[in-house]
C-alpha cells in the first residue's frame, strides 16, 4: 500500500509509474557500466515447453528443468526439491533486483525534481 499512497496522494510526481520502462540512462552512476542480463532459455525452448507468458522471465530455464525433472520422476516429485529450490531463488532473486530497479528509479526522479527545485529558485533570486 506504501507505493500506492505515494503514487497518488502524498508524492505523485517523484514515484514512478508502476509497469514502465526506466526514464534514466541504466548505466548512470555506474563508471564501469552495468552487466546487461541475458534470457538464458530462448523463446523456442520456452514455446516447446509450454510455459504460460507470466512464466517467461529470467528463470524460465530453471523452471523448464524443474518440470523436466517432474516429468521424468513422476510420482516421486520430492525428487526434485533441488530444481525447485534453484528456481524459486532465481524468482526471488530476479524480485530484488526488480525492486532495487524501481527504488533507484524512485531516488532518481526525486534527485531530479530536487535538482529542478533548485534551479528555479535560483533564477527567482
Amino acid at each position: 500500500m506504501g507505493n500506492y499512497v505515494s503514487l497518488y496522494l502524498t508524492n505523485p510526481k517523484g514515484t514512478p509509474l508502476p509497469l514502465t520502462e526506466p526514464s534514466f540512462d541504466p548505466n548512470l552512476g555506474f563508471p564501469n557500466g552495468r552487466k546487461e542480463r541475458v534470457m538464458i532459455a530462448t523463446a523456442e525452448e520456452m514455446e516447446a515447453a509450454k510455459l504460460p507468458l507470466e512464466a517467461r522471465d529470467y528463470c524460465a530455464h530453471k523452471l523448464i528443468q524443474y518440470r523436466a525433472c517432474r516429468t521424468n520422476v513422476w510420482p516421486w516429485a520430492y525428487k526434485c526439491a533441488h530444481e525447485k529450490h534453484e528456481y524459486l531463488n532465481c524468482e526471488y532473486d530476479d524480485y530484488i533486483l526488480r525492486l532495487k530497479e524501481y527504488e533507484r528509479e524512485k531516488r532518481l526522479l526525486q534527485r531530479k525534481l530536487k535538482i529542478e527545485k533548485k534551479q528555479a529558485q535560483e533564477l527567482q533570486a
